[in-house]
């Protein structure tokens, strides 16, 4: 059996002119989806991206405690370089301000650890790919934060407008060709809604993911 620097050695030799891009996400699938796709689409020799999946047992531990622990685990199992880099995709919505702010403030004292947090949900980050959020005017855009459902077992509000917008979604199932095609312009409006960058999570609507985009499009500036 190899062992574990062994197994560390064969992992930079496969990719040791590629800078690494690890992503843990609250989602099971939508974000899986997303930028397996995007990694696809603008493939980069000097990049290479990793989404980590959830054990069995662990499917339903979406928390961003728990999506940060994943990150974690990687990084003591893994020689990482200096320009890798470890992203959590998670969703504001049903989280405390108390956990977000552990959660962020850990990863502003490790060089590695990104937050690409969506205000309220990654589904904000996907509709930006076909609707100019921007021009909403307040009220609208509070609709679309507040994310509500219209009955108890009904989808939340986002979901039931990226349905409208893309004729059919599922969180395991969408055209996300469909979405990459306008993926350029999601990065602008995103970029517009985030008015105020220097926090460490987006407070009003708006989501964080164009920078994690950016990256594994090889695009992004230092940060």
């Amino acid at each position: 059996m190899r062992n574990r620097n062994s197994l560390i050695r064969e992992r930079r030799e496969a990719f040791r002119d590629a800078r690494l891009i690890v992503i843990a996400s609250e989602g099971k699938d939508t974000e899986r989806i997303y930028f397996n796709a995007l990694a696809k689409e603008y493939t980069n020799p000097r990049v290479h991206v990793h989404i980590l999946k959830r054990c069995e047992g662990e499917q339903n531990n979406s928390s961003p405690e728990h999506v940060l622990k994943q990150l974690n685990d990687y990084k003591g199992q893994y020689e990482l370089e200096s320009d890798d880099e470890l992203w959590l995709v998670i969703d504001r919505d049903r989280w405390t301000d108390a956990m977000l702010s552990h959660v962020a403030k850990e990863c502003a004292q490790d060089d590695y650890l990104h937050v690409a947090l969506s205000n309220p949900c990654f589904e904000l980050w996907l509709l930006l790919h076909l609707v100019n959020a921007t021009l909403l005017t307040p009220e609208v855009q509070q609709q679309w934060m507040e994310n509500r459902r219209k009955s108890k077992n009904a989808d939340p509000y986002l979901k039931v407008r990226l349905r409208q917008e893309m004729g059919s979604y599922h969180e395991s199932d969408y055209d996300v060709l469909m979405l990459l095609e306008h993926v350029e312009v999601a990065i602008e409006r995103a970029r517009l809604l985030d008015r105020n960058s220097i926090d460490r999570w987006p407070q009003t609507f708006g989501t964080r993911v164009y920078l994690l985009v950016e990256s594994v499009m090889n695009r992004n500036k230092k940060m």
